[in-house]
């Protein structure tokens, strides 16, 4: 399958000052991945449901399945803006007293290749392959 990353109009850039305000962390309380109504069909997954997106790189991110007809078959979206989780850990701990945001996940470039393009020498950090498993 092919993974993408991109915005939420909900967060703001990486998604840290919006997760740690109240009022709008309430707006997107946690982290998804995007999969189509038939891909979720053929690998036994159901709307909700916590899975495991796997990276070409072996890491992986631990997510909420949304069951979607906006991504077409072959492709998963997850939204670029969370961290403080890393491959199904919680990582509250590591922050100072007071400090975590209000809603924490799995930041979307574990998942994603370490490439870039020969050409531009930009990061190829928007699409990668990846495998799907309910977790």
């Amino acid at each position: 399958m092919i993974l993408t990353s991109g915005r939420l109009v909900e967060y703001e850039g990486g998604g840290d000052e919006s997760r740690s305000n109240k009022w709008l962390a309430e707006l997107q309380q946690e982290m998804f991945a995007e999969i189509s109504t038939r891909d979720a069909n053929n690998l036994g997954i159901r709307d909700g449901q916590q899975i495991w997106v796997e990276g070409a790189e072996g890491s992986r991110i631990k997510v909420a399945a949304m069951v979607t007809d906006r991504v077409g078959e072959g492709v998963v979206f997850v939204p670029f803006h969370f961290g403080g989780h890393f491959e199904g850990k919680d990582l509250r701990d590591k922050y100072p007293d007071g400090a975590a945001p209000y809603v924490l996940g799995e930041a979307a470039n574990t998942a994603l290749t370490y490439g870039y393009d020969a050409v531009t020498q930009m990061q190829e950090t928007k699409v990668s392959l990846c495998k799907v498993t309910a977790a």
